[in-house]
């Protein structure tokens, strides 16, 4: 049976209206997200897999990242380098991500090509050729970028703290996997993997752009329609517990001649209704160069660069704060945080709450002009999130955000509560301050 929803509601193709989603299900699971544009040339076409490291078992790390690079080898029709070089000489781009919650594979083209670029991602994804000399191969250039990723001081500080902050979750297992897993993969253990994932009830095609629904429907009934799907294997992934205490790491390193610091609080989920005041919060931190800590940390010279944010995860989120600065500086730059979060949270007013949120959407606005932006937000609300409304009631949800919500978040996961950081100093370099933790002021 197939089955047509717009949101939930049955509709008729015909009556499809500007801005809306096609929304098509069919009996083997495989999901179809349509989102029809004119205001573009192009078209965004995306397959979203439920799959990251976080659904990898101990001798599978690195799995999903490295099946993202197997499958771009060759496939039923294309040949090796084939895949890239049609949809080069079409003028457009391939090219896929893996997170630790999901995968997915993207092409944006010009609009007469959409069937061209959807049939290479099918190719990929569905009926690509897994063979023992092409994992072999893929072996040596995966732990390549394994010992190339351990040479970036940042990714090292990003790995160390998410190890300091994850004890049970699967969190604390870096992407890339390690030398010792990847080394061990065997053909067999790819295609188990493959096979488990990587089929109709564990993913969705989203497209938008100049296309018209009802011909990427034809399409995709000829294709992932008729895939066999199976149901997919039940994970559990452990949720951490909650932190009781202040965690510290250093680490030093003689590559670096400045300090790279990153400070992080658990806090909720994507997808909670407490997460839009969270991004209000990130907005009236460091949401560009009128936020708090650019203008009191950057401007006036205490921080070479300042970030911050939630890392949107569906479970165990956290909320980061991360900086570079002179080393000698790092009790002055965290003193000075935990000062402005202070006062945000004594000063923050209902009129500055709602500009942050106008400059939210204003900037989602920007960023979905492009079909691509459009695409992933559509494709990590129903393959992350699990949740569609929340892509197309975002706006609604977030002007609903008051200045007791920001308050309350501050109250609930900030102010005083157990956080984890890890300082990166060049080698040998001393600090102002001993090497004592400081809680928050």
């Amino acid at each position: 049976m197939l089955k047509r929803f717009l949101l939930g509601v049955a509709f008729m193709t015909t009556g499809l209206l500007a801005g809306e989603l096609f929304i098509r299900e069919f009996e083997n699971g495989a999901k179809l997200i349509v989102k029809p544009r004119t205001d573009t040339e192009a078209v965004a076409l995306q397959v979203w897999f439920r799959v990251g490291s976080v659904y990898e078992k101990y001798d599978e790390k690195g799995m999903a990242h490295f099946l993202e690079h197997l499958l771009f080898h060759q496939t039923e029709k294309y040949g090796p380098g084939e895949v890239d070089r049609v949809i080069e000489s079409l003028g457009g781009q391939i090219n896929a991500g893996t997170s630790k919650d999901y995968t997915y594979y993207h092409v944006e083209i010009a609009h007469p090509y959409w069937r061209q670029g959807a049939e290479v991602l099918y190719q990929i994804t569905m009926r690509p050729k897994i063979t023992k000399e092409s994992v072999e191969k893929e072996k040596e250039i995966v732990i390549e970028e394994i010992r190339r990723a351990k040479d970036s001081p940042t990714y090292v500080l990003w790995e160390e703290f998410e190890k300091l902050v994850y004890k049970v979750s699967p969190y604390r297992f870096p992407v890339l996997g390690f030398e010792e897993t990847v080394r061990k993969f065997t053909l067999e253990k790819v295609l188990n993997f493959y096979r488990s994932y990587y089929q109709p009830k564990n993913m969705a095609f989203v497209v938008v752009g100049k296309v018209k629904p009802e011909e990427v429907e034809r399409f995709f009934a000829e294709t992932f329609g008729k895939e066999e799907g199976w149901p997919v294997p039940k994970v559990k992934i452990p949720t951490e517990p909650p932190q009781k205490s202040v965690r510290f790491k250093k680490l030093e390193d003689p590559r670096l001649e400045r300090a790279y610091w990153v400070i992080g609080w658990r806090v909720p989920p994507a997808g909670s209704k407490e997460h839009h005041a969270l991004l209000v919060l990130s907005e009236l931190l460091c949401g560009g160069r009128i936020s708090l800590l650019y203008q009191q940390m950057k401007e006036k010279g205490l921080v070479y660069a300042v970030w911050c944010g939630d890392l949107a995860r569906p479970r165990d989120n956290l909320f980061v704060v991360e900086a570079t600065f002179e080393p000698k500086l790092y009790d002055e730059v965290k003193e000075k945080l935990f000062e402005l979060l202070n006062e945000l949270y004594r000063s923050v007013t209902d009129e500055q709450v709602k500009e942050a949120v106008e400059r939210i959407l204003g900037s989602r606005l920007f960023a979905e002009e492009k079909a691509e932006s459009e695409a992933f937000e559509i494709g990590y609300a129903y393959t992350v999130l699990k949740d569609l409304d929340l892509y197309r009631f975002f706006d609604k949800n977030l002007r609903r955000v008051r200045k007791v919500d920001v308050l309350r978040l501050f109250e609930r996961y900030l102010l005083d509560k157990p956080y984890s950081e890890v300082l990166m100093l060049p080698q040998g370099s001393s600090r102002s301050a001993s090497d004592h933790i400081h809680s928050s002021p």
